[in-house]
């Protein structure tokens, strides 16, 4: 008997890695060098701050800030540049969309050291205000021989639906099932996903792990329009 089926895959997530194997040499080094001297002068002070973000006696709070900004070198603009490009590679590969308009960044910078106890990870978090999310890494803290990722420093996404694995096999190759999707990085990789995929960190047994995420967001004549109130009632007369 003849049949008519359709399958269509929807609501998909993706997740782009991308490593710079053309970097001027001793650039991860001055970006890291200035990464840490950020992250170093944003730490939320003993008794708090107006634009703390988290406790202080915890290493995930820090101050809101743009390190993008705030640090001006010619590092600083390089890297921005490998993440605008990316995030418009990310754009036509995932949705054949080639982006020529603006996108707002904005950066923290996110250093853990393990002799101050702050090598027990990232808990889980969105950043669903934000369109794209590109985090690279410049210091992963990977011990060597180290092969449990859950020791690794390892980028942890989970199933936005919360659905995780199901009652039977999956042998499809291309279709990611289980409840979390493990990525271990490496000094020099980049990693863009949309900002409201939930993900974490694991422990790392290294010394150090830095990391910078830039939070991306595509400016289209479709983006919201927001403006402030005052500035909306004074245009009202």
């Amino acid at each position: 008997m003849e049949q008519d089926i359709q399958i269509d895959t929807i609501y998909p997530r993706f997740v782009m890695r991308k490593r710079f194997p053309e970097l001027a040499p001793g650039f991860n080094e001055q970006l890291m060098e200035l990464a840490i001297a950020d992250a170093m002068a944003n730490r939320v002070p003993a008794g708090g701050h107006d634009r703390s973000i988290g406790e202080d006696v915890t290493h995930l709070a820090h101050l809101r800030h743009n390190f993008l900004d705030d640090a001006r070198d010619p590092v600083v603009a390089q890297f921005i540049k490998m993440v605008d490009h990316t995030v418009r590679e990310y754009l036509s590969a995932v949705y054949h969309y080639d982006h020529e308009g603006e996108i707002d960044m904005m950066s923290d910078t996110f250093w853990q050291n393990r002799e101050e106890g702050q090598n027990v990870g990232i808990n889980c978090h969105t950043h669903f205000k934000s369109d794209l999310v590109a985090t690279y890494y410049l210091n992963t803290g990977c011990e060597p021989g180290e092969d449990n990722p859950l020791r690794q420093g390892a980028l942890r996404f989970y199933d936005p639906q919360n659905l995780g694995v199901r009652p039977w096999p999956n042998r499809n190759p291309g279709l990611v099932q289980n409840g979390w999707y493990n990525i271990v990085p490496e000094p020099g990789m980049m990693v863009v996903f949309e900002g409201h995929i939930p993900h974490d960190s694991t422990y790392f047994g290294g010394e150090q792990r830095l990391c910078i995420p830039v939070m991306c967001d595509v400016k289209t004549s479709r983006s919201h329009i927001k403006k402030p109130v005052s500035e909306l009632l004074r245009n009202q007369g």
